[in-house]
């Protein structure tokens, strides 16, 4: 293969990749769904490798689930591999809490919170969305601020799989709002420079976002 050709058979596979994922995440693929080569490279007018590839990649995040002899599957995730991961999620989290304390960038920090504050006059459906996408950017603020490369990497594979149960979780009635209040109350004790109240929060946000995910997934 030429290097023209493989730069683009791998531009090919990377936007196949974003663009499954979106849809796995933002639920247009459904879990358990059937997801196949053949109809998505015919869809894109591509050749299967590249496609293949993408899968691949897909599978390895676990977002799919390939099957020998039976074919491709939109992850579906049982109620115990969501407590775990969730799990995981606090203890990773509050780990890069702990490591960004004095590092964190105080302007970021207030003008997410003025987001946040002022989601609270949106109506439900506009709530949700917007602090879905909010609770995105507190997240990877946090993570960021860490400054550890290894709880980047591995919270960052960690959220392509929260991401599909967290966009039904923030969906359940009066969810978002509780959730924003948490959001607001975790910034403004970063704010105040209290450690522990802010790890406190965060833990006591994540437990509740494992109440509503868990009573969703049944």
């Amino acid at each position: 293969m030429t290097l023209a050709r493989e730069k683009r058979h791998n531009a090919l596979s990377d936007t196949v990749y974003e663009n499954l994922r979106r849809q796995i995440v933002t639920g247009r693929l459904k879990a358990g769904q059937r997801v196949t080569e053949q109809h998505i490279a015919e869809s894109e007018g591509i050749s299967r490798a590249p496609v293949r590839e993408a899968l691949k990649r897909l599978d390895e995040d676990g977002l799919l689930t390939l099957l020998p002899r039976s074919g491709c599957y939109v992850r579906r995730f049982t109620p115990e591999e969501v407590n775990d991961i969730l799990e995981i999620r606090k203890r990773l989290e509050s780990l890069a809490l702990e490591y960004a304390f004095g590092r964190f960038d105080l302007n970021k920090i207030r003008t997410l919170r003025k987001r946040f504050q002022a989601c609270l006059e949106l109506d439900e459906p506009k709530l949700a969305r917007k602090e879905l996408r909010l609770d995105g950017q507190l997240h990877s603020l946090i993570c960021e601020a860490s400054g550890s490369r290894n709880v980047q990497d591995l919270l960052g594979k960690l959220w392509a799989r929260i991401r599909v149960f967290r966009a039904r979780e923030a969906m359940a009635g009066g969810r978002a709002r509780v959730a924003l209040k948490g959001h607001i109350g975790i910034l403004d004790a970063i704010l105040a420079a209290d450690k522990e109240k802010a790890l406190r929060l965060l833990e006591e946000h994540i437990e509740t976002a494992r109440k509503y995910t868990l009573a969703t997934s049944q």
